[in-house]
This record gives C-alpha cells, sequence and structure tokens, in this order.
C-alpha cells in the first residue's frame, strides 16, 4: 500500500515537471526507507512484549498451579461457634493464619475458572475487571507474612476489609459481563460458571468476615479489660495478659429465632415497597407467621434473611401488581367503600424438625408464566439476561437484605436474588424451591440444616454446585 500511494504521488508530481518530482520522489523513498525501519522496530518491540507476556503468563500459572492442587479446609456453623467460645490470643491468631492460608486457595481456583471460558467471554471487559480483582488480592494473600502478635492480626485485618471493600464491586461487573456474553457463550455454561463463583465468594466472606468480627470483639474486651480509653492505642501492648479469654462467636448465631427473623424481614420488604409506590405506612400486604414460631436454628442471620427478604420481596412485589386496582385512589391501603386491606396477606409456615428448618411462603400473586417458570434459577436465559442490563444502575452489591443503596428503587429487578437466594441455602447443605399454583400464588420453601453441622458446600472441581432441584 505504501509503494502504491508513492507511485501515486510521483505521477502527480510529474505533472508539474521533472525536477520538482525527482526532489519529491527522493523524499518518498526516504520516507518510505524511515517507515520501513519504524515498522521493524515496532513489530522487534511487540514479538519482544508478546514473549515477555507469554513468560509473565507461563510464570503466573505455575503459582497458581500451586494453590488450585490444594483442596478448600472446609468448616461448618458448629465450628466456628466452638471455636469462638474461650478465644484466647493463641487461637485468634491461628484463625489469623487459617484465614491468610485458605483465601488464596480458594481464589486460585476460581481464577482458573476464568481461564476455562470461552476466549470470547474471558475477553469482556466486567468479567476481565472481576479477574483482575481476583488475582490482585491472590497474590497479596498469598504474600501476606505469617502472623504472629496481635498488631500483625490488626494489619491483616486492614487488608481483609479492604479488599472485601474492593469486592463489593463483583456481583455488578459479573452480571453485566454475563449479560453482554448471554448471547455468546451457551446459557447453561454461564450458570455453572456463575454458581461457582458466587457460593464461593460466599465461602471467602464468610471466613473473612467471622474472623474480623473476632478480632473486633477479642480487641474491644481487651480494651475494656486494660481500661483503655476509645482514644488510646493498643501500639505497646504485645500480647494480651496472661489467662485472658473472652466469649464471641462472630457473624454466627447459634439460636436465631425464625419468627423474629421473617418478622424482620417483612417490616424492611414492606417498608421498601410502600416507598417506592408512596403508599402510607401498613399498606404493603400482611405477612401472617404461623406454625412454629419458637422454632430456631443456628445460622449466619445475614444469609438467612437474604434468602427470607427475597421471598418476601417476589411475594409483595408480584401481588401488589395483581391487585392494584383495588386501591383506593388516595392510596390508603384499603378497598374503596370496605374496611378490609386492599391486598391479601402473605402467610408464612415454619416447620421444625430434630435436624432441620423448612419455612414456607405462600401468596396470591397469581402463579409465575409456564414460559418464566423453567428457567427462573438461570442468570442467563434470554427471557431474564435483559435484567441483568440493570447493574449498570448499581455500583457495589453485596447480596445482603440492607444493602442501603438508595439510588436504585426496589422496583428494578435483575433477575438475581432467587437464584442467589438457592445458593446461599446449597452454601450450608439447604436448598430453596418454588412451586406455581397457576391463577391462584406461589409457595416457596426453604430448607436448611438446623444444628449447624453441615460442613461449607464448596469444591475445588470446576462447576460443581448445580442450580437442579
Amino acid at each position: 500500500m505504501l509503494i502504491l500511494k508513492g507511485r501515486a504521488r510521483v505521477l502527480a508530481v510529474r505533472a508539474q515537471g521533472m525536477a520538482r518530482g525527482t526532489k519529491t520522489t527522493s523524499a518518498l523513498a526516504a520516507s518510505a526507507t524511515t517507515t520501513t525501519h519504524s515498522n521493524s522496530a515496532q513489530a522487534r518491540m511487540g514479538s519482544a512484549q508478546s514473549r515477555r507476556s507469554l513468560q509473565q503468563k507461563f510464570y503466573e500459572n505455575r503459582i497458581l498451579d500451586r494453590f488450585t492442587a490444594q483442596e478448600p479446609k472446609k468448616v461448618s456453623l458448629r465450628q466456628l461457634v466452638l471455636f469462638g467460645r474461650q478465644l484466647t490470643e493463641d487461637k485468634l491468631l491461628a484463625s489469623a493464619n487459617y484465614v491468610r492460608s485458605e483465601l488464596p486457595v480458594r481464589l486460585a481456583h476460581r481464577i482458573s475458572d476464568f481461564q476455562f471460558l470461552p476466549y470470547i467471554a474471558g475477553t469482556n471487559p466486567h468479567l476481565k475487571t472481576v479477574y483482575d480483582l481476583y488475582w490482585r488480592a491472590f497474590d497479596e494473600f498469598r504474600r501476606f507474612p505469617v502472623v504472629r502478635t496481635l498488631d500483625d492480626n490488626r494489619r491483616f485485618c486492614d487488608n481483609v476489609k479492604k479488599n472485601l471493600l474492593e469486592h463489593s464491586q463483583v456481583i455488578p461487573q459479573l452480571g453485566m459481563g454475563v449479560s453482554e456474553c448471554a448471547d455468546l457463550v451457551a446459557p447453561d455454561e454461564i450458570d455453572r460458571f456463575m454458581n461457582q463463583m458466587l457460593i464461593s465468594r460466599i465461602s471467602r466472606r464468610t471466613l473473612a468476615e467471622q474472623h474480623i468480627a473476632l478480632s473486633e470483639q477479642f480487641d474491644e474486651d481487651l480494651r475494656r479489660h486494660l481500661n483503655l480509653l476509645p482514644s488510646e492505642s493498643f501500639a505497646k501492648l504485645a500480647k494480651a495478659p496472661p489467662g485472658f479469654t473472652t466469649q464471641h462467636i462472630g457473624i454466627v448465631c447459634a439460636d436465631c429465632n425464625v419468627a423474629q427473623l421473617v418478622h424482620e424481614c417483612a417490616l424492611h420488604a414492606a417498608g421498601m415497597y410502600e416507598e417506592a409506590f408512596h403508599l402510607p405506612p401498613g399498606s404493603a400486604p400482611q405477612v401472617l407467621v404461623e406454625g412454629h414460631t419458637d422454632a430456631t436454628l443456628m445460622c449466619i442471620p445475614a444469609h438467612f434473611s437474604y434468602i427470607v427478604h427475597e421471598l418476601l420481596k417476589n411475594s409483595m412485589s408480584h401481588v401488589m401488581e395483581r391487585f392494584a386496582a383495588r386501591l383506593e385512589s388516595t392510596g390508603a391501603g384499603k378497598v374503596e367503600g370496605a374496611g378490609d386491606p386492599a391486598f391479601p396477606p402473605i402467610r408464612v409456615t415454619i416447620c421444625a424438625s430434630h435436624t432441620d428448618i423448612v419455612v414456607r411462603v405462600s401468596d396470591q400473586s397469581g402463579g409465575i408464566s409456564p414460559q418464566v417458570l423453567p428457567y427462573i434459577w438461570s442468570f442467563t436465559h434470554p427471557l431474564k439476561a435483559k435484567r441483568l442490563h440493570n447493574f449498570h444502575s448499581v455500583h457495589r452489591m453485596e447480596a445482603r437484605m440492607d444493602e442501603g443503596d438508595a439510588a436504585v428503587s426496589p422496583l428494578v429487578t435483575f433477575g438475581f436474588g432467587l437464584p442467589m437466594s438457592r445458593i446461599y441455602a446449597k452454601y450450608w447443605g439447604g436448598n430453596v424451591n418454588v412451586h406455581s399454583l397457576p391463577g391462584h400464588g406461589v409457595d416457596a420453601y426453604v430448607q436448611l440444616p438446623r444444628l449447624g453441622n453441615a460442613v461449607e458446600n464448596i469444591s475445588s472441581r470446576r462447576y460443581l454446585v448445580s442450580t437442579d432441584t
């Protein structure tokens, strides 16, 4: 192309005069020679960079292989509770070093999953953002020195907190990434990828948040024991006093009252929709709790409340949509000319056996469309993938009941809550199922072990976790 352009310019110059054309031809030849040398230099530079890139990738994969060869060391809720009781300095440092060694192993397996994605998905900028976040965290934790003192532990906790904050963008980035890959990769393949990514994410955050909670509770008790003011530093304290212990169990609740948790979730969901629909307090569908209302279970309340809250949100949203025409124009929440509530109630039934808790959420929402029902657990089926585009309006999400992102209305749906609820349940050996009663409503069931003796449902193998019933 360069030679053809040169000839055209030479012919044009010749038409204006030979002498002038001779000079131009010489200039063009020099320019062509310079360009050739420049292109050659760029090619050599690109080749060198490519070799360096391949060498770097080879080095990175060799490091990764050392960690993917290790199996995660799983824990149960009961183990977390028993460990937290009679917490000493030595046990706290042991917890720090367990988390320090376990996080890079769990991250390494998920980084490996990214490398097995089809090339077109691996180049997606949102998925690449998650990959880079995971690699940086993996590299930081694998390099972090052994935690030997309480001061070391505080620095470690600060590092973990920083990573937790940075990784709060992972869910929106994954959502946007898979929504853009929905037409390029088989839905089943991406669903398996998402399930593995999210259940592993829960596992890492559980270990991290549990250790942070134990550390903060230990320091708080230690400060009281030493009569230190909040402004006073621990800097001069190398070790805890001999015999000092504290009794906390971190983020785990050993006897969570199910009915109370349901009431809290119902109040939160009702408030969201009353605000979104501009209704007065008390207008949302009433939630009636029945059955074994004194039942308790061992759980992480943040996990259990997310599941219950999502099911109640779905029920309230669809019940209010179905019966919206029955509202008075004033939005008083009563049927016009009557004293009955505008919306039929949502019934929550709690059933407890010796080993399990089952919670049923029943509504009169009219049921789920037969065209939608087979895909309610999918992230990327065409009927749901469009909703994932709504993640463009969300910068951070931690999959908790109290997200607190006031910029996003509860009327904006992501197609994410129901499958994420099942992932939370399966992580602790439970499940979530939905049965549609066409023309009437939906019954959703949550089953969870209540004794806390089920270990984490995670694996190093790719795509072990399935969303099948």
